[in-house]
């Protein structure tokens, strides 16, 4: 429900992937996705942001975005079960390290 939702992907060889999740397939949006195994990733509003490049070095901010009347209502499965001694948050630091060129996004979705 409500609106679309970028899924935003850091792989250990510090590739980006971003990938739209959403009602609209006529758009690329997709139904659902699967995050593979052992990859960082975090997710935002797509329409927060105006325009980025496919690296994540460069996006700009939506100006004027209420965030009381924009959502995204989403579920997130895990397989095998999750199991909290297992959780692991990214740091800034290091997600910066793996991904140097995706620093504008780091910066905007992990707080310093």
């Amino acid at each position: 429900m409500g609106e679309p939702l970028t899924v935003f992907e850091v792989h250990d060889d510090g590739q980006v992937k971003m990938t739209v999740v959403g009602p609209d397939l006529r758009k690329g949006q997709r139904p659902q996705y699967t995050v593979p195994p052992n990859v960082w990733f975090g997710a935002f509003l797509t329409h927060d942001i105006e325009s980025f490049t496919d690296d994540g070095s460069v996006f700009v901010k939506t100006p004027g975005r209420d965030p009381d009347l924009h959502y995204s209502f989403v579920g997130v499965t895990c397989a095998p079960a999750y199991q909290f001694e297992d959780d692991e948050m990214a740091t800034h630091d290091g997600m910066k390290t793996l991904a140097p060129n995706a620093k504008a996004f780091i910066n905007y979705l992990i707080p310093a």
